[in-house]
């Protein structure tokens, strides 16, 4: 019997072997595919390929181009008699030469930041580098302009004699000029990330970046996608390579559903929201065996991305915080300055996030299955303990760490709703009781049972 067959919602099954078009009717319309293409987008770790890739190859097709325009502008009139076509094609060799060592030096200084940022800072430094919008435009316009270069020096050499390619000499010095601009952002972005209280704020800022593209909206419908199903069913593996991270993050479960419609079958997800599938694991269970382009479409229901990313909203911002803080109290950094400064933007983040988590809350209570959706997002409760508990448990020996992470949740009591105090109120409970266990000095005692936005 077609379990769709008295559809409300008028949508007409389609059996799960067809090899028509299997995207001709969704509930959520094309508004919402958009928004979930943009938030699958925006999940996907950015690579390092993609711009400087771009600039190189408009840089190709603009050295092949140039030469014909320079040809098509002359006219006769030439306001540098003196400069000669071996005169240009010196100075394009030296625009090639000067920037691809450019690139070169830059990879290299960027290199050393980076394992220093992993020495000092944190892992979680690296993927700062890769995304930064400024190093991927410097690293591509100066491996462009090499190439461009190079080919405006080829087409002299080939050209016939006394061929002068002006406009496009002129256009390679500008570019030239543009690359030593971009080799000062370049440089200065590179100490920003490596200055700790600018680096704290950048991360911050994207996870705030990243609450426009919650997914919460597109779970309303988990417990129709959650459900077993009869039989054991047929299992779709993830093939595809792990370019932008495992953690499955965002499940478009209005439209898992359309597509239960269309090729009248069940389709129950797997794993779990939050949780990483590795290549080759299962991630949905179908009552029918479904083509490979059927396949494909219900692969488009999910986003894959890092779990710790700051991009993916405020929760991955507050763990890479947690871990800067974390390598700051190693005993081979031992920088507790470092780690108040984290707790200094960890409260930032905590305080803005607060309000922000209620009106969510009160949105998911009014759901059909607000427990089980709760259980695909990050409560408040999830982001105190991500942000404070390894911190709190990690700073028993430096009285700074505590007297600040007593001040920021007696400083967020002061701020939040009552409903978000009992996970400050257990915290600072454990506080107190970690101060006659942890400190044996009268006076340490003192120091460490008092608040400080400080620390000291």
């Amino acid at each position: 019997m077609n379990r769709y067959a008295n559809d409300p919602r008028g949508r007409t099954a389609q059996p799960a072997g067809q090899t028509g078009p299997i995207e001709t009717a969704t509930v959520s319309g094309e508004r919402s595919q958009r928004e979930w293409s943009r938030i699958r987008k925006h999940i996907r770790v950015k690579s390092m390929w993609g711009v400087p890739l771009r600039l190189m190859l408009i840089a190709l097709v603009l050295g092949l181009l140039m030469p014909f325009v320079d040809r098509m502008l002359a006219t006769g009139f030439d306001p540098y008699p003196d400069l000669d076509s071996d005169t240009v094609a010196g100075i394009l060799g030296t625009i090639a030469g000067a920037t691809m060592t450019l690139s070169g030096l830059v990879f290299g200084a960027l290199s050393a930041a980076m394992s220093f940022g992993v020495t000092a800072l944190s892992v979680r430094i690296v993927p700062v580098f890769q995304q930064d919008t400024v190093i991927r435009w410097g690293m591509g316009l100066f491996i462009a302009t090499f190439v461009y270069s190079l080919s405006i020096a080829v087409s002299i050499a080939i050209g016939e004699d006394g061929y002068e390619p002006l406009t496009a000499t002129a256009l390679a010095v500008l570019a030239a000029l543009g690359c030593a601009v971009m080799l000062l952002a370049v440089i200065v972005r590179v100490c920003q990330h490596l200055n700790p209280a600018i680096l704290l704020r950048r991360l911050s800022t994207d996870g705030f970046r990243g609450m426009r593209n919650r997914p919460t909206r597109f779970h309303l419908s988990a417990a129709d996608v959650t459900h077993g199903i009869e039989g054991p069913g047929h299992v779709i593996h993830r093939t595809a390579p792990l370019r932008h991270g495992d953690t499955l993050l965002a499940v478009n479960t209005g439209r898992i559903v359309d597509l239960e419609r269309l090729w009248n079958t069940r389709i129950q997800l797997i794993p779990h929201v939050g949780t990483a599938v590795q290549r080759g694991g299962p991630v949905f269970r179908t009552g029918v065996e479904l083509i490979a382009g059927q396949q494909r479409t219900l692969m488009r229901t999910v986003a894959f991305g890092d779990t710790y990313s700051p991009d993916s909203g405020p929760y991955g911002a507050l763990r890479s915080m947690s871990d800067i803080a974390l390598k700051a109290l190693s005993p081979a950094v031992n920088d507790p300055t470092r780690a108040v400064q984290a707790l200094d933007q960890i409260e930032d983040i905590l305080a803005t996030l607060s309000p922000q988590l209620l009106a969510e809350e009160r949105d998911i209570a009014a759901s059909p299955n607000p427990d089980l959706i709760r259980s695909w997002t990050h409560s408040w409760e999830d982001c105190v303990r991500a942000a404070t508990d390894e911190i709190r448990q990690f700073a028993t020996t430096s009285a700074q760490v505590q007297r600040r992470l007593r001040a920021l949740f007696t400083s967020l009591r002061a701020q939040c709703p009552p409903v978000h105090h009992p996970a400050l109120e257990v915290r600072l409970q454990s506080l107190d009781r970690g101060v006659d266990r942890w400190w044996t000095d009268p006076l340490d005692r003192d120091l460490a049972a008092h608040a400080d936005p400080q620390g000291l």
